[in-house]
């Protein structure tokens, strides 16, 4: 298991966030919590992307998942 500080300095420009579920996941654009669904969207309308990173890699969990979110600088 690996911890998600360790794979930051390898992502594109973007943030990175762990759900509820324990699924760390990286956005390209800001996403914002939803408390209601215990899960990170967007606000507004229009294409986000995101890609599922735990899929991949074995990630540790955050303490907590409403204050996982990480701004990723990049690495373009």
């Amino acid at each position: 298991m690996i911890k998600i500080e360790q794979l930051i300095p390898l992502l594109k420009k973007g943030w990175v966030a762990m759900d509820s579920n324990g699924a760390w996941l990286y956005f390209f654009s800001k996403p914002v919590k939803d408390k209601k669904t215990r899960q990170w969207g967007f606000h507004k309308h229009g294409i986000h992307k995101l890609e599922v990173l735990s899929v991949a890699f074995d990630i540790a969990p955050a303490d907590d998942w409403t204050k996982s979110l990480i701004k990723v600088k990049g690495n373009d």
